[in-house]
């Protein structure tokens, strides 16, 4: 049924490629008939390599953005059967919920169709966390293997290294060997170190990218809102001349406004999680609005445009599900599976307070927060009294300042309707 949905959505909800989506298509172009990551011929590591690379792979043998999406398909569906088996000690009941909710969940569906880096991100997000649950029987190939996951993982979003940066010092609570994990790290550079050495070679960078100050940038600085939106002062970036520059004299400034304005940071860190965990507004209007891209039109005007029981749709699922994973984060701890998630969740938000928020972020969030999510289910009379009253308090804040999320959010958008 999965396959399905997504095959017939690629197939017959049709649309032009848009924001990120053209310059992935067209730094896979570039890669696929010239062997050279460029703008017109232009050396650039602005955008992570990863992604372009998985799309140029393709284009040398038919270069069509459908290609790429019907594989995306593919690999999404993957998604189900490693949620089935994840976490095996789980009843077959929660597992099957799991595997079942994401083959039919809207928002994996719609990011099948578009020519951007989520799904397969994803993809191999939860196929590394797969390996990862089961690092002591691995053998040292499958160490290996796991560990160029991870280091793909790196050129797909950067971002990630936060998770890995804290998943270093907690192995003895995950029970790791100080032996795998150097199996890994050595897999993880067998990938990222050539990308790195190129940088610095043709752009003087050692870096996996050069968006990092930009990104940094537009979250700090006196007009930042939160989300992204290239409206920081042009002082900010004054002078630079190449895509290294810009990126050193974003973080310089992004950094003084931090430590020179640390409440006003720490407000617009709340709106950058707020930012994060939003609806699905952003997709819905990327899919189904006539002019996604138009600057004539605000973002909750398009968000109001589209047909309330096609929001619902989307968005019914993924409240229950982010409800839910409170409910199973709760009550269900203590395991390494248990440990991981919370490692994601945490490294993505620190990311993004820091940065930026935006709702395309949390997607890859959403195959652990569903395994606990079906959890929530299982939760028994007998589970909810042995616990202990800060963790039910904790869960009910929670859950509150996600519902004040979306009805704040839902507001905006009636008022431009």
């Amino acid at each position: 049924m999965g396959l399905i949905a997504r095959t017939l959505l690629v197939s017959l909800h049709q649309r032009p490629l848009i924001s990120d989506e053209r310059e992935y298509h067209h730094l896979a172009r570039s890669l696929a008939t010239q062997l050279i990551y460029s703008y017109d011929g232009t050396p650039t590591a602005y955008r992570p390599v990863g992604y372009s690379a998985f799309v140029a792979a393709i284009y040398t043998l038919v270069e069509r953005p459908a290609a790429v999406k019907y594989l995306q398909v593919i690999l999404d569906c993957l998604v189900i059967l490693l949620l089935y088996f994840m976490v095996p000690e789980w009843s077959e009941r929660n597992r099957i919920i799991a595997a079942g909710m994401w083959a039919l969940y809207p928002s994996a569906i719609l990011y099948a169709n578009f020519l951007m880096s989520e799904t397969l991100f994803t993809f191999l997000l939860v196929l590394a966390i797969f390996l990862l649950t089961r690092l002591s029987r691995l053998s040292k190939a499958a160490l290996f293997f796991t560990g160029i996951i991870l280091g793909y993982l790196l050129l797909l979003k950067p971002h990630f290294l936060l998770f890995l940066l804290i998943l270093g010092p907690a192995y003895k609570k995950l029970e790791m060997e100080k032996k795998r994990i150097g199996l890994l790290t050595i897999g993880l550079f067998v990938v990222t170190l050539p990308w790195m050495v190129r940088n610095y070679a043709q752009l003087g960078t050692f870096s996996l990218a050069t968006n990092g100050g930009i990104n940094l940038l537009i979250g700090n600085h006196p007009n930042a809102t939160g989300a992204y939106a290239i409206t920081f002062p042009p002082e900010a970036i004054e002078g630079a001349t190449t895509e290294v520059e810009v990126s050193r004299k974003a973080t310089r400034y992004a950094m003084k406004y931090i430590f020179d304005h640390p409440w006003r940071f720490a407000l617009n860190a709340v709106k950058k999680f707020a930012h994060l965990f939003s609806t699905e507004g952003g997709l819905l209007v990327w899919s189904f609005h006539p002019e996604p891209e138009s600057r004539s039109v605000s973002y909750a005007e398009k968000y109001s445009r589209i047909p309330l029981l096609l929001s619902l749709l989307v968005n019914v699922p993924y409240m229950c599900i982010i409800l839910g994973s409170i409910v199973g984060l709760t009550f269900f701890r203590g395991t390494r599976f248990w440990y991981l998630t919370l490692f994601l969740i945490f490294s993505f938000v620190l990311g993004h307070v820091v940065s930026f928020g935006g709702s395309r972020f949390h997607f890859p969030l959403i195959p652990f927060l569903l395994l606990f999510a079906s959890m929530s289910v299982s939760l028994t009379r007998d589970k909810l009294k042995a616990s202990s009253r800060l963790a039910l308090a904790i869960a009910g804040l929670a859950v509150l300042v996600f519902i004040l999320i979306w009805i704040v959010e839902f507001s905006y958008v009636l008022r431009a309707s």
